[in-house]
């Protein structure tokens, strides 16, 4: 899946008046990842747990990322995992301020 573009951003906020528009924009960029640090991270085996998989994360690093072959796949699966990890921010932002 692709990165969250501003086209996708815009469809996503095209409900919320300027204000509130204002606020997401500052909320998903504080909160937002960054693939390139996901896919680093995904080198020394930590990427999991930053993109918020506590259990598999620590599950990765007491296998050592199952013997490196784990560790392996998640360097070339960082990036999208990091997408999908961006969009359900952006989604529950959106979710909070179209509640309030």
């Amino acid at each position: 899946m692709a990165e969250l573009g501003a086209v996708e951003i815009a469809e996503l906020t095209k409900d919320l008046d300027a204000a509130k528009k204002m606020i997401f924009q500052s909320q998903y960029a504080s909160e937002r990842k960054d693939r390139g640090t996901a896919t680093i991270l995904a080198l020394f085996l930590y990427d999991r747990i930053w993109l918020g998989d506590l259990g598999l994360g620590i599950v990765k690093l007491i296998t050592l990322g199952l013997c490196g072959i784990w560790g392996i796949i998640d360097i070339f699966t960082a990036g999208s995992r990091c997408d999908e990890y961006n969009r359900r921010k952006a989604q529950e932002i959106i979710g909070a301020l179209t509640v309030s």
